[in-house]
């Protein structure tokens, strides 16, 4: 989220389209809320943003998802009988070209990384402790780190064991139980935002970008549902360094494909997430440079 110089605040968080909303819903407070900006983000159902674009995104990576020809049938035979591959085809025929997937035999490859399809060992693990199970070094863990930071002698995890999300009626902690933000509050967020922004890593399988796409497209708001034009491919350029990725902004909405990145665009692309920080926070007008 991000608030203008005169209170220099900005977060980005998983929850934030549900935070943006209170600020938004909450004028009294002396804060003037701007926009938002969320990268990968759950924008709906895990059906809609995980299964049902599988398929097609292990199929465009076929040199990632090692399969025979037999189990390669039975996927297909899976996501048409589903009614996945009719609905995508309907939804969005010719129009997304990047990477997809979530039936995978981790057998084949013990170091795949959902987060990054196309990762290797050396590249599983970062300094932030992500992800736990290959973690090498976490920097957040050392002494001298937390003194230099004024934080605690404890142990950092990046994910909580723990449930973290109370209930309001009965007071226990448990999961999430809000309605995906897309069919809830994001279209007020964007409404009434100077300007939101929605990036996605081509090679995150963990959530896949076509699913965000279709989140997008299933989403109304300014008086209209989805994009009214198509995503054109190779339009998020970074300069001096080339095409980086596809690009589209429609009705206060920007919604940006990373080429090389995984779930945490940051961390993978820092170069390129910078470029759609920079539009967000009004510093250049576009995140194409």
């Amino acid at each position: 989220m991000y608030f203008p110089p005169d209170s220099d605040v900005m977060f980005i968080m998983p929850n934030v389209p549900y935070i943006a909303n209170w600020f938004y819903e909450h004028p009294g407070l002396d804060l003037s809320l701007k926009g938002i900006w969320i990268a990968d983000p759950s924008l709906s159902y895990g059906l809609v943003q995980q299964e049902i674009p599988a398929l097609r995104f292990a199929q465009a990576n076929k040199n990632l998802f090692p399969f025979n020809s037999t189990f390669w049938a039975e996927l297909q035979q899976i996501s048409d009988s589903c009614g996945y591959t009719d609905y995508l085809d309907k939804l969005v025929p010719d129009s997304f070209t990047g990477p997809a997937g979530h039936w995978s035999d981790y057998s084949l490859n013990p170091v795949f990384d959902v987060y990054r399809v196309s990762d290797t060992w050396p590249n599983l693990w970062s300094v932030l402790g992500f992800s736990r199970s290959t973690q090498e070094f976490i920097c957040f863990n050392r002494t001298d780190v937390q003194d230099a930071i004024h934080a605690p002698h404890i142990t950092w995890n990046s994910c909580s064991n723990d449930a973290v999300y109370v209930n309001e009626t009965t007071g226990v902690p448990g999961r999430d139980t809000s309605m995906p933000s897309t069919l809830s509050v994001l279209p007020n967020v964007i409404e009434k935002s100077v300007r939101t922004v929605i990036v996605h890593g081509l090679a995150d399988f963990i959530l896949i970008a076509e699913g965000t796409r279709i989140a997008i497209q299933n989403m109304s708001w300014e008086g209209a549902q989805g994009f009214q034009a198509l995503i054109e491919d190779e339009t998020f350029t970074v300069q001096n360094m080339g095409v980086y990725g596809n690009m589209h902004t429609e009705r206060k909405l920007t919604y940006v494909e990373f080429f090389f990145s995984g779930h945490m665009t940051p961390q993978f692309v820092p170069w390129a997430a910078f470029n759609t920080m920079a539009y967000l926070l009004g510093r250049q007008p576009s995140p194409a440079t």
